[in-house]
């Protein structure tokens, strides 16, 4: 008898969504891999045939959410040459979209990155890179700024520190967004957001 081919990358996307149900039901700090394991239907000595801790099955989950969203964004943006329409585009998905289609993912990502900084835990705090994607989406947005200024659309401004104010208002939103989910809707907060940045940046 053959044995059974089993399609690897198939089995790896299984655990991942069963680690983000056990996540999210049990929280990043008491979640075990054997929960995981359990969730996933498959043997404890299975997982580590795929995974080596639950630090690495997050991070893989992380990078794979964040990599197709960029993705999304980057092929949304380039698709118009309007500054105002990119910067709208910027924020209902990356703010948005990812939000509402993220499901407990940004509810994780945030305790799982506080457990990182209450044990100064290098392992988990490697995973995000905060301080890359800051820089990614400062970079980003600041260009499309740039583009608006450029085409006398918007009026001059310190393109870098305005993206900075963008992206805390943002975290902040996210933050309160996680707490309050039927007080708030993220779509509506973006479009506010959006409206008072460029009643103050247009020309």
């Amino acid at each position: 008898m053959s044995p059974k081919i089993v399609d690897k990358d198939a089995k790896r996307a299984e655990i991942l969504f069963a680690a983000m149900r056990v996540f999210s039901e049990k929280g990043v700090a008491k979640t075990k891999m054997i929960d995981i394991a359990n969730a996933a239907k498959i043997g404890k000595g299975t997982i580590y045939e795929y995974f080596h801790s639950k630090e690495d099955i997050f991070g893989q989950t992380f990078q794979h959410f964040y990599k197709d969203m960029q993705a999304i964004l980057e092929k949304a943006i380039t698709a118009t040459d309007d500054p105002v329409e990119k910067l709208r585009l910027l924020f209902n998905i990356s703010f948005s979209e990812f939000l509402e289609s993220s499901g407990d993912l940004a509810k994780i990502i945030m305790e799982f990155w506080a457990e990182g900084m209450r044990n100064k835990d290098e392992k988990i705090l490697g995973i995000f890179n905060l301080k890359q994607i800051y820089a990614e989406y400062r970079t980003l947005i600041s260009d499309i700024l740039k583009e608006g200024i450029q085409n006398g659309v918007f009026r001059e401004v310190d393109t870098i520190s305005l993206a900075a104010i963008l992206i805390a208002a943002m975290d902040g939103v996210t933050l309160q967004w996680i707490m309050e989910k039927d007080l708030l809707n993220i779509r509506q907060i973006s479009n506010v957001l959006l409206d008072i940045l460029l009643d103050g940046i247009k020309k």
